[in-house]
């Protein structure tokens, strides 16, 4: 689908949803005073924020902090969404293929023992659909703090699709 998404509503809601599966994280969230607007398919992109947030609670210590932020890319025309915690890290050898299909971490690193490695497939569905909406993922990770970073077109950065009456007509109260 190539509809307006308020990505400020999914980041919401998407985080609001990870604080109840995962009570004992710790949610913060970080939003730009107006809402962003990008286009795509909801749905989609909501699980890309929830396979993320899935992972974090996953695959880091109870009490963790994972803040779920939202704000205007650095390269113009952009948006990143981020998804960021304080937990253990990624060990280095695991970053490089850690968006192939089926990677996943050492079995030192289940559940409960820290560490943020993929669950399978997860990490694998968030590129893909990440690229299918003409944005990247990127991961930075050391001990201490893992942040993943979507970036994605803002809708009024991108060309109406034909016979739309363009941006202002996406434009959310």
């Amino acid at each position: 689908a190539q509809e307006p998404v308020d990505l400020t509503r999914l980041a919401i809601d998407a985080t609001s949803d990870a604080r109840v599966a995962a009570s004992g994280h710790r949610w913060l969230l970080e939003l730009p005073d107006e809402p962003i607007v990008g286009r795509g398919d909801e749905h989609r992109l909501h699980q890309v924020l929830a396979n993320l947030m899935s992972n974090a609670a996953k695959h880091t210590p109870r009490d963790t902090v994972v803040t779920v932020a939202l704000a205007a890319g650095e390269a113009p025309g952009t948006v990143e969404l981020t998804v960021t915690d304080d937990g253990p890290g990624i060990p280095p050898e695991l970053q490089p293929t850690l968006f192939e299909r089926f990677v996943r971490g050492d079995s030192s690193r289940a559940r409960g023992t820290g560490g943020a490695a993929s669950t399978g497939l997860g990490l694998a569905i968030v590129d893909a659909v990440t690229t299918a909406h003409g944005g990247q993922v990127r991961l930075e990770s050391k001990p201490g703090r893992t942040r993943f970073v979507i970036t994605l077109p803002r809708l009024d950065d991108l060309t109406p699709p034909p016979g739309s009456a363009g941006p202002a007509a996406a434009q959310h109260p």
